[in-house]
């Protein structure tokens, strides 16, 4: 699945520069899928995209998330694309401002 994500990525980047519609479709399809999967609670959640952009060459998308079955506001964590290692992370809290537009 990262190879896939870092081929289409890779070919993106080469076409144009900043963050394109085809990375944008596929960042806001593998990122909350990443956010979902390493979410420890164990609940339900529910992921929104709030932003979409491009930093040191990166994509990075600010993924919304909560518990489902809340009326909680939700809390914000960043997944950054590195098509290049073929790879997607979310930065710890800690240097998460690194990432932040």
């Amino acid at each position: 699945m990262k190879h896939l994500i870092a081929a289409i990525f890779i070919i993106s980047l080469a076409a144009c520069s900043g963050t394109s519609d085809e990375e944008k479709m596929i960042a806001s399809k593998e990122c909350p899928e990443f956010i979902e999967k390493n979410m420890k609670s164990g609940k339900s959640i529910e992921t929104k995209i709030f932003d979409i952009y491009t930093k040191k060459g990166k994509v990075v998308v600010e993924v919304g998330y909560k518990d489902r079955y809340s009326d909680d506001s939700y809390s914000v964590r960043l997944c950054v694309l590195d098509s290049e290692k073929g790879t997607i992370s979310s930065p710890s809290p800690l240097n998460d401002s690194e990432w932040r537009k």
